[in-house]
């Protein structure tokens, strides 16, 4: 039964009302006592790469894939062609190359025996990227300059917008939370896997050749990218079924420290994933989830791509890990330790090469480190420094978090979870060398080395200072006293030039990791303490997508907003947050241009733009019915027939929506015939009262 997101947000009230009753206690013991689990019994798994395929049936953008009931939503956008050829990525260099995604409703094995129903990634059966379903799903293996088309199929029961995080690229392919891939629809979404031109400015947005544009900015190159979903009020609960998986690229840079025997092969024996994420469970392991609970999901059972407590067999060379934290709203702070116990015995280091989608001007290591939901640290580890006596090792996290307001602290004696187990192997490993003339886990990278050219944004540049305060406002999540609104800009910075932004938390002791899309950041303040003092966190110093913001802390940042329109979103990445609206969009606009959103922002009110942007049918609403009547909007406040200002302004009916039965644009509720009283309506009794009043 395929279900709209009113639907499956009403059952899932009842449900997690009713699990919230009577809540499951999970500590090691009774992970133990009702699933037979025991820690480290079960191997890492290492997510399989997704195929790609020369070709794709019907080809994208063809008359033939918008036809019929199987059509395919949007193909590649024109902009990718003559008109911008700065957009393009390297033709003469790579061919075009396909990917086949679906989004499916399956089962998993977090712990040994025990299958638990889940969303996942898979490629697509039948076709030359065909994988079994995994969480994390598939990983994406890529090329800068690479021109990539994903199709992708959602055979789940909700809608989904999956984005790549991390990606420089179009609008209409980001994932923008409510352009929609529907129940049983495809659509193709556009990587050209492309960085930042160098010589795009805002006089000449779009230069007339490549030459023209530049080469690709090398200090932007994506490096460590992952896709999730990103469906506006479903996100938190569609990230918690499963829908996140690896985008991996690599560039002649990545490439020539591979050759050389600094950094091993992409992705092969000594370059792993490893997705860190926390689950709650219902008692008979099926996946809990608290719609109610608008302060972030945490679980208490905690897994690594997707396994309970798993073990890893190393040898004692040196590995690359790509740490996410894909947790929904658990900060986790890591550190690596001989004991699955409190005492730190004989630590190594983490040595940091990449942070988020890029890898860092200078190799550092780290003792330890927090990471925010979302984010990623790109780190090797060299097993080859333990002592021999030393055959366990593990990946620990010591940070306290009870509550989605924030973590109590790092606390190893409280905490001291292991969440990953080394298992240490003598010798060498066996098999070819996966580089010639390097030796297999050898390679050289080391503290103080140079990993990838860097260099910071000159604040002279700077065009427009712009401020965001979050905070909290009637019980759900705002951006400067503003609800989020899909059809409303709340920024439409000049394209291809750079602003100063600075997020202010409001206080209230809460925290927010606040993520941009498109464009990476420079933090270059963290309240009083600047980029260049000695105690500023190392992991700022470079690129990042993410900054998190503590307890009434404030965060100046630089970012550069280049080569495509809006719209585009910023949010906290707690998911929670972000499904009750701590988020705003940008639009990156040619000077004198109006933000358009590319037809995506006037979807509730044309039908074709509707269609095009994935849009229920159902909320189709050209000639305005859904606003011809009294209206709740998310402050509470009630407006008049037709106050499209405050529709804009603050988003209609949410969080109250739930509540009253006043159906929200988005919902699949509406008849696009505009009959309001179908058997499909949530509240044709309040509107056939209010016709006799």
């Amino acid at each position: 039964m395929k279900m709209n997101r009113r639907q499956m947000l009403k059952g899932a009230l009842t449900a997690g009302a009713l699990s919230a009753a009577s809540p499951l206690s999970f500590s090691n013991k009774a992970e133990a006592a009702n699933f037979g689990y025991t820690p480290f019994t079960q191997p890492f798994f290492k997510p399989p790469v997704i195929p790609k395929a020369d070709q794709m049936t019907p080809a994208p953008g063809s008359p033939e894939a918008s036809l019929g009931s199987d059509a395919v939503y949007h193909g590649i956008a024109p902009e990718y062609y003559a008109d911008h050829p700065a957009h393009l990525p390297d033709w003469d260099r790579f061919p075009e190359k396909y990917w086949e995604l679906d989004a499916v409703e399956g089962e998993w094995e977090f712990f040994p025996g025990l299958k638990t129903p889940v969303f996942a990634y898979k490629g697509r059966e039948g076709t030359a990227c065909e994988t079994p379903p995994s969480f994390p799903g598939p990983t994406f293996l890529s090329r800068n300059g690479e021109p990539t088309v994903v199709r992708y199929d959602n055979k789940t029961s909700v809608e989904t917008s999956p984005h790549l995080h991390g990606d420089h690229g179009p609008a209409h392919s980001d994932g923008y939370p409510d352009f929609y891939t529907l129940q049983g629809k495809k659509r193709d979404y556009y990587y050209p896997n492309i960085a930042p031109r160098q010589n795009a400015t805002p006089d000449v947005a779009f230069p007339a050749t490549v030459e023209e544009a530049g080469e690709f900015d090398v200090s932007h190159v994506p490096t460590t990218m992952w896709i999730h979903d990103h469906a506006m009020d479903v996100t938190g609960f569609n990230v918690n079924r499963g829908l996140a998986a690896f985008y991996l690229c690599e560039d002649d840079v990545e490439i020539d420290h591979q050759m050389s025997g600094r950094l091993p092969k992409v992705y092969g024996d000594f370059d792993h994933v490893i997705a860190l994420k926390d689950f709650a469970f219902n008692s008979d392991g099926t996946l809990k989830y608290d719609f109610l609970d608008h302060n972030g999901h945490l679980g208490d059972v905690f897994t690594a791509n997707g396994r309970v407590q798993p073990y890893m067999e190393v040898y004692r060379k040196k590995y690359r890990f790509r740490i996410l934290n894909a947790c929904n709203a658990r900060y986790l702070h890591l550190r690596l330790n001989s004991s699955t116990g409190k005492n730190q015995k004989d630590g190594l280091p983490f040595l940091l090469i990449g942070k988020d989608t890029w890898e860092v001007g200078e190799a550092t290591n780290m003792d330890s480190f927090t990471i925010s939901p979302g984010e990623r640290f790109d780190v090797i580890i060299d097993f080859s420094q333990l002592p021999e006596d030393v055959d366990t090792y593990y990946l620990q996290n010591i940070m306290h978090q009870t509550d989605g307001r924030k973590p109590k602290g790092i606390r190893p004696k409280k905490e001291s979870r292991p969440w990953l187990q080394f298992r240490l192997l003598d010798g060498d490993p066996p098999g070819p060398q996966e580089v010639e003339g390097v030796e297999n886990g050898e390679f050289t990278m080391s503290e103080g080395d140079v990993v990838r050219e860097f260099y910071r944004y000159p604040a002279e540049e700077v065009v427009a200072t712009r401020v965001f305060e979050v905070g909290r406002k009637n019980g759900a999540w705002v951006v400067n006293d503003r609800y989020y609104s899909p059809r409303r800009t709340d920024a439409t910075p000049l394209l291809n030039s750079m602003e100063r932004w600075i997020f202010k938390n409001k206080g209230g002791g809460w925290w927010h990791p606040m993520h941009a899309h498109l464009e990476g950041i420079q933090v270059v303040r963290i309240d009083d303490t600047k980029v260049d003092d000695p105690d500023f966190p190392v992991y700022y110093k470079w690129n990042t997508d993410l900054v998190n913001l503590e307890g009434g802390q404030e965060a100046e940042c630089l970012i550069k907003l280049r080569t495509f329109k809006g719209p585009f979103v910023c949010h906290c990445h707690i998911i929670e947050h972000e499904d009750m609206r701590m988020m705003f969009t940008f639009d990156p606009r040619e000077a004198g241009e109006e933000g358009m959103n590319d037809g995506i922002r006037n979807h509730a009110f044309n039908e074709e733009a509707a269609l095009q942007s994935g849009m229920p049918t159902g909320c189709i609403d050209p000639n305005g019915l859904l606003f011809d009547h009294e209206q709740t909007l998310a402050s509470g406040e009630i407006v008049g027939p037709g106050d499209y200002e405050h529709l804009y302004d603050e988003g209609v009916g949410f969080p109250t929506d739930f509540v009253d039965g006043v159906c929200e644009p988005d919902s699949g509720d509406w008849d696009p015939e505009g009959n309001q009283d179908t058997p499909e309506s949530p509240m044709p009794e309040e509107q056939q009262e209010k016709k006799k009043k």
